[in-house]
């Protein structure tokens, strides 16, 4: 089968301007500059990079949250990329976004219920009758008790805020889910945790996933295949095992490297 979603030559610039009254462009931040990749149905493909290698910036191209300055977005035969507004809406159905902060891409204002009900909803996923049961059901999902659904974000943990907002990116049944640094802004144990969660879902969904990561360390544990970002590009695509034992660039290398280690002097 075609592979679930296809990159081609995509790029996205962003115009570096001066000037208060009258701007003037003196250059370009080329965030994303010409990724031509595929990802398999089924996968978690890891996308690594240090900060401001544009991984952010190529997952919100993607989710077409921010617009392409070249190239080709394609799900599933849908060219997103030349897809009008509602075209765009249909889609969402298909590809969800777990963004890094959940206190900041969850509503203050909505309780859990809220949260959860509205994808439900505005896509006419079930009945209204249904939203209740749904709701409660996507909370056991992601190991959190129904009865919580009634409070509101800043009354979780960080963890527990994660789930909640992992559980509104399962809400729609998607077959690709862009995991943005989920872990990063967690306790050690915790990322353990959420880590576990989403590959359990990857396997009992059949989900395709792209989960991006600054952290090898972190990457290596869930990824089938990793690809490397460095300034705008994909510098070394490869399975999980062989960027972890056998990388290529030096750029890799020099991640890999940086990976915290424990001597074994220092546990005797």
């Amino acid at each position: 089968m075609p592979p679930i979603l296809q990159l081609k030559d995509v790029s996205t610039h962003f115009p570096v301007e001066s000037g208060f009254l009258f701007k003037k462009q003196t250059g370009t931040v080329k965030a994303v500059d010409g990724i031509t990749l595929d990802v398999e149905r089924g996968e978690v493909l890891g996308l690594v990079g240090e900060s401001g290698s544009g991984k952010s910036t190529l997952a919100r191209t993607i989710m077409q949250l921010v617009p392409t300055t070249g190239g080709t977005v394609v799900l599933e035969g849908r060219n997103l990329t030349a897809a009008s507004a509602g075209e765009i809406k249909t889609a969402r159905r298909d590809l969800q976004m777990v963004f890094q902060d959940p206190f900041a891409s969850l509503n203050p204002r909505l309780t859990v219920f809220a949260a959860l009900a509205e994808p439900l909803l505005v896509h006419g996923v079930v009945p209204k009758a249904q939203v209740p049961a749904r709701v409660a059901a996507l909370m056991e999902q992601v190991g959190l008790a129904p009865r919580f659904m009634r409070k509101y974000p800043h009354e979780f943990s960080g963890g527990q805020r994660q789930r909640i907002a992992i559980a509104r990116a399962l809400a729609l049944e998607p077959k690709v889910i862009i995991a943005d640094e989920p872990v990063s802004a967690l306790d050690v144990s915790i990322q353990a945790q959420i880590l576990n969660l989403l590959a359990g879902l990857v396997r009992k969904m059949n989900l395709t996933m792209i989960f991006i990561a600054h952290d090898l360390s972190v990457v290596k544990h869930i990824s089938d295949r990793i690809a490397v970002m460095y300034q705008g590009k994909i510098v070394e695509l490869g399975s999980a095992l062989d960027i972890m034992e056998r990388p290529q660039h030096p750029y890799t290398r020099a991640l890999i490297s940086a990976i915290p280690r424990v001597e074994h002097s220092l546990l005797t």
